[in-house]
């Protein structure tokens, strides 16, 4: 239906003569896991909808040492391709002129700043999706056990809250996979509010940020520990996001508000997630129609996102996980 003057939840409410000037939005999240994708600057326009890259594994065998009258040990790389399919993705707002003339306020800005919001909810709902399709799953069994399943599935309850022995673990891991740390020093750890409440405490209490500072803080980082930094989100690990079925009901399951058992988090180096761009995403507006009265805004982009490394042993995010 869009927004429209004659319904006063649509729009009727813009005019009164008692009314605020401030315009009140409902609460909206920010980009967290979008900041960590890394963009593949070869795809554009004209490109074909799908995106090619080449992931080139280890060695499959260690060299070693030499005999002088054996020829060198030879070995191979094995070479796989990732793909990534480009779609379209946007919003709209329809308005009428009717609304816009009489309106108090300006009715484009308030549709900008809500479709704004929207785009957030979709850009980090769909990189929330690709790092759920890791093999790795980390499982806190108990304050000071956990298990590691390499098959996508977690075996096991979540009975734990995070905390630094699994933080440690989960960290230790990666480092045994020779997974660069996500700028050069430390690894990420994006976590729900539930999630990351389990371990603000010691991050609060040890001070690991000096006074000067550490570097330019991510957004929504609250700590480091252990070589990892810690960012809170309120959105995309805790809401299941559908692009198809435009809807993102709120996980439940392994949660447990009362003691912050769970709700997810992932732990992860570089190499995470790629993102290929073929029109960033803007606000556009639609074409005006019937004389001029059906007007409307949108937000629009066309691109697309893709684990990088979905297999073993070239896993390179752990996720947080529980069987139920």
């Amino acid at each position: 239906m869009g927004q429209l003057w004659a319904t006063n939840s649509l729009g009727g409410f813009l005019a009164n003569p008692k009314i605020d000037k401030v315009l009140q939005f409902s609460a909206q999240p920010i980009l967290r896991f979008r900041q960590f994708t890394e963009l593949k600057n070869a795809f554009g326009k004209q490109s074909g909808e799908t995106f090619n890259w080449d992931k080139i594994a280890n060695v499959s065998t260690v060299g070693g040492r030499l005999i002088e009258t054996n020829t060198m040990h030879q070995t191979e790389q094995v070479i796989s391709k990732g793909t990534m399919t480009i779609y379209e993705y946007g919003n709209s707002i329809p308005f009428t002129r009717k609304l816009e003339l009489l309106s108090q306020f300006d009715v484009e800005e308030m549709i900008k700043k809500g479709l704004l919001n929207d785009y957030v909810k979709v850009m980090d709902g769909l990189v929330e999706r690709q790092m759920n399709q890791t093999v790795l799953r980390y499982v806190g069994t108990t304050a000071s056990g956990g298990t590691l399943t390499t098959n996508g599935t977690a075996t096991a309850n979540n009975t734990s809250a995070l905390n630094k022995y699994h933080v440690k673990n989960m960290v230790d891991e990666l480092v045994k996979r020779n997974v660069p740390p996500w700028d050069g020093e430390d690894y990420i750890c994006i976590g729900s509010v539930e999630a990351i409440r389990g371990i603000l405490d010691d991050l609060e209490s040890t001070k690991y940020y000096v006074v000067e500072g550490y570097k330019n803080l991510l957004a929504g980082e609250v700590g480091r520990y252990y070589g990892c930094r810690f960012i809170r989100d309120n959105w995309a690990t805790r809401y299941e996001y559908s692009e198809t079925g435009l809807t993102a009901p709120i996980k439940t399951g392994y949660w447990d508000a009362g003691s912050s058992v769970s709700m997810d988090a992932y732990v992860f180096g570089q190499g995470a997630v790629a993102e290929a761009v073929a029109q960033p995403e803007g606000v556009i507006p639609k074409e005006v129609s019937d004389y001029g009265r059906s007007k409307g805004l949108a937000w629009y982009s066309v691109g697309g996102y893709k684990i990088i490394w979905d297999d073993e042993p070239n896993a390179r995010i752990i996720k947080w996980d529980s069987a139920s």
